[in-house]
């Protein structure tokens, strides 16, 4: 089975699998729902590891499965004193249309949207609709799934679903659809985020995104983030 092949069923199993989990849950005593939403309200403004902790590697696979192309960029994201993304690429591989017409898009709208007011996108009860469907996972590493629907159609904003990590009241998993896209390349991106904690904070995050792309069809992108000390790694090795 090829390496396209492969990722669009893992990408389908997740989507599945976030789908069949509201229909398995245990519904939560709204008490301790509302305690892991008012830990993630309290969190909001912590320091964010991947935007904030200074440069993260950053692997950036993307194919076009119909036409059976792929691609994969390794690079260092650093955030420059305007707040803004910047990449540097240390490889990359594979089909360049794959690089032009899924990757580069993606990449130009994601800038777009970090140009927007935090105030704008951040997932609150400001931009957002929740609703407390239950709880999933174990007893010892279990979160709380919540409905989010943007409260207006604007870019930046998703519809789909939250888990909260109970203990942390870290955001663990987003998964949806943005409801707007201002790419001229882009028809509509679903995704799911899921964030890796270790010790009670994030320590990795792997985005999976199904891209509706104008010319060259569906694309399917995986970004893996990695720790600070990781990046330092990749970019010691790079040199």
């Amino acid at each position: 089975m090829n390496r396209s092949r492969t990722f669009v069923l893992a990408f389908l199993a997740l989507l599945i699998s976030a789908s069949a989990s509201a229909e398995t849950l245990t519904i939560a005593a709204p008490v301790s729902g509302s305690l892991a939403f008012a830990r993630y309200i309290a969190g909001l403004h912590r320091r964010d590891p991947f935007t904030e902790s200074g440069p993260l590697a950053v692997v950036i696979e993307a194919s076009l499965p119909r036409l059976g192309k792929e691609s994969r960029l390794l690079a260092i994201r650093e955030t420059n004193e305007s707040e803004r993304t910047e990449y540097s690429v240390l490889e990359t591989e594979g089909d360049p249309m794959v690089t032009q017409q899924v990757i580069a898009p993606y990449l130009s709208l994601q800038k777009e949207i970090e140009g927007l007011p935090l105030s704008s996108v951040i997932i609150t009860p400001a931009n957002y609709k929740f609703r407390l469907m239950g709880k999933v996972g174990t007893e010892g590493d279990s979160s709380y799934l919540f409905r989010i629907v943007p409260r207006k159609k604007r870019a930046g904003l998703i519809r789909g679903e939250l888990w909260i990590d109970s203990a942390t009241g870290i955001a663990v998993v987003q998964a949806g659809y943005l409801v707007k896209t201002s790419s001229a390349e882009i028809r509509r991106i679903e995704m799911v985020r899921d964030t890796k904690l270790q010790d009670g904070s994030p320590h990795s995050r792997i985005t999976r995104l199904r891209v509706e792309t104008r010319s060259a069809g569906l694309g399917y992108l995986t970004i893996t983030e990695f720790p600070p000390a990781a990046a330092r790694a990749v970019a010691s090795a790079g040199e």
